[in-house]
């Protein structure tokens, strides 16, 4: 069964509905319940845009998809332009662009496959972080301005949550888990939402106020998650001049490296 099969019942997947309207032109709307603040989650416009390309191409799955965020984007309606880039016997590489008003708000690039049909070596060199069992997470706390958080399911390690709402403690690295809140099976699109979903790690140095807007995103997938949470360690180790760099890796519930992200943002947090 193809992604664009799988959890189509999920408010996630309608969420994302397509509409074409021309051989590479398709339309759909950025809803308002995928939102940090008035601003759609570049998770979720960054699988909106990897939709589009599954439907665009030859081959279905995400194997690594880059989005480039060039203006803040606004629930609504949405024009997404496609270029074909390469068509190939087991991958295929296109381009999108997400317009809003005439002006272009983000533009993915995408290499795609059909994941099911992958053969060869598999090793895995490192292994998942010490981190806390599902049940000795804790849930994030509400934030009526966080549309996002209520639609999924995202518990945190401890200290981690302390970090959120009682002061930075100075360690940039949220180890927990993720799901959608509908129950609904985790498809590779809402694993694309999942590698940008929580809070930037460097509230934990700066605190859980301002923005730390995202400029570029790549995500890598490895592997179609099985039933159950994900689970899931970000960090930021390194800050330059106001830019922010974070690394994340998220596995299913039974220990399989699902996906690697790395993003650049800026910092808009004043430094106490």
């Amino acid at each position: 069964m193809s992604e664009q099969q799988q959890g189509q019942d999920s408010e996630f997947a309608r969420s994302m509905a397509l509409r074409q309207i021309d051989e590479w032109v398709w339309e759909g709307d950025f809803s308002a319940g995928w939102c940090i603040g008035q601003v759609p989650n570049g998770g979720y416009t960054l699988a909106f845009g990897a939709k589009v390309l599954a439907a665009a191409l030859p081959h279905h799955d995400p194997l690594n998809v880059n989005a480039y965020y060039l203006a803040r984007s606004e629930p609504g309606p949405v024009r997404c332009e496609v270029e074909l880039l390469r068509v190939g016997k087991s991958t295929s590489n296109g381009m999108v662009k997400l317009i809003q008003n005439g002006e272009v708000k983000i533009q993915l690039i995408g290499v795609f496959q059909d994941i099911d049909k992958l053969s060869g070596v598999t090793q895995v060199r490192e292994g998942i972080p010490d981190m806390p069992s599902y049940e000795q997470c804790v849930d994030m706390p509400h934030a009526p301005n966080l549309k996002l958080r209520d639609r999924l399911i995202q518990r945190l390690a401890a200290d981690n949550i302390q970090a959120l709402t009682e002061g930075p403690n100075g360690e940039p690295t949220w180890r927990g888990w993720q799901a959608l809140k509908d129950g609904s099976d985790i498809d590779l699109f809402a694993v694309l939402m999942f590698c940008d979903a929580l809070p930037p790690p460097a509230f934990a140095i700066y605190g859980a106020k301002g923005r730390v807007p995202t400029i570029e995103m790549s995500v890598q997938v490895h592997r179609r998650p099985c039933p159950g949470p994900l689970r899931c360690e970000f960090k930021t180790r390194f800050i330059t001049a106001g830019v922010v760099n974070e690394d994340g890796m998220i596995w299913d519930s039974e220990d399989n490296l699902v996906a690697l992200c790395r993003q650049t943002a800026k910092l808009r947090v004043a430094p106490s």
